[in-house]
């Protein structure tokens, strides 16, 4: 990620930025060079439904693992005016994330720190909602993240989980694309994982919407990629520079929309609840029509 508290020095870093540079940049470092916006499944309206359902309000303390650039952190902070602790890898993102709380005047109710998810400093039981949107599914020992998630929640507060999963079988070069392009080997898993994986002795599902993402014509992912890529930073580009990066991020595009067309997502929300609770046996499920 190209970021500088120096405008001048992030134009000279852009305008010595090769053609060839950025035919070589994956998609985690494309969006970081064009600041593209990183949010949960769904958007602003899963960040609201967990939100809502959780019963979020000023008096929770909210943990978001994988916040990027604090997209989910900031939404929520204005909705609810929690206090939030917001976790990434990356500092760099983290600081696009500073800067964006810090823009909305919240950066007395958002802490942003670099950590890793699956050994993580806070005491046990200090918050009321972990947030995991779909990051879980990028953690290499996914075990030891759910073991981190359960151990912060307080006794009764709720996991919101936002995983992504295959609907219909994806062929193994499109695994093998998408898996190259965010640098993370990609597992093709079914709805039915994320629920086992999540539900354990202490977590319980309690509630669960399921959605399809929708089909997006070229002519939208055309004039997104158009948008995103007229923002004036990148005016320090050279002209060969700039040609290859429409090219390079438009084609990721395309291919995410190629992935997304074989998946779902869920909203997950589970209880922490160490004492127990009885099986159900006649569940239902929502009914249209």
């Amino acid at each position: 990620m190209i970021t500088s508290d120096n405008p001048k020095e992030e134009m000279s870093t852009l305008n010595r930025l090769t053609a060839e540079q950025i035919k070589q940049m994956n998609y985690n470092e494309l969006i970081g060079l064009v600041r593209e916006t990183n949010r949960p499944p769904g958007g602003l309206k899963s960040i609201l439904e967990v939100a809502n359902k959780c019963r979020v309000g000023s008096e929770s303390k909210v943990l978001e693992i994988g916040t990027a650039t604090g997209v989910t952190a900031v939404e929520l902070g204005l909705y609810t005016g929690a206090q939030i602790t917001a976790i990434d890898i990356s500092e760099q993102s983290l600081d696009t994330a500073r800067k964006r709380a810090a823009a909305r005047g919240l950066s007395k109710c958002i802490s942003f720190e670099q950590q890793d998810a699956t050994s993580l400093p806070y005491m046990d039981c200090t918050f009321d909602l972990v947030f995991c949107g779909n990051v879980t599914s990028l953690i290499p020992d996914r075990a030891a993240a759910l073991r981190e998630y359960t151990r912060l929640l307080r006794p009764l507060g709720y996991l919101a989980a936002i995983p992504m999963y295959y609907l219909r079988q994806p062929s193994d070069e499109l695994v093998r694309d998408v898996s190259d392009a965010i640098q993370v080997d990609l597992d093709v898993h079914d709805k039915a994982y994320w629920d086992e994986f999540f539900t354990t002795t202490d977590l319980n599902i309690v509630e669960e919407s399921t959605y399809t993402f929708d089909h997006i014509s070229d002519e939208a992912v055309d004039a997104f990629c158009r948008e995103v890529l007229a923002r004036p930073h990148l005016d320090a580009l050279g002209a060969e520079a700039r040609a290859t990066l429409q090219g390079q991020y438009t084609d990721y595009m395309f291919l995410f929309r190629e992935n997304l067309a074989h998946m779902g997502y869920s909203i997950i929300l589970l209880r922490k609840d160490p004492a127990g609770s009885e099986r159900e046996l006649f569940t239902s499920t929502k009914s249209f029509g």
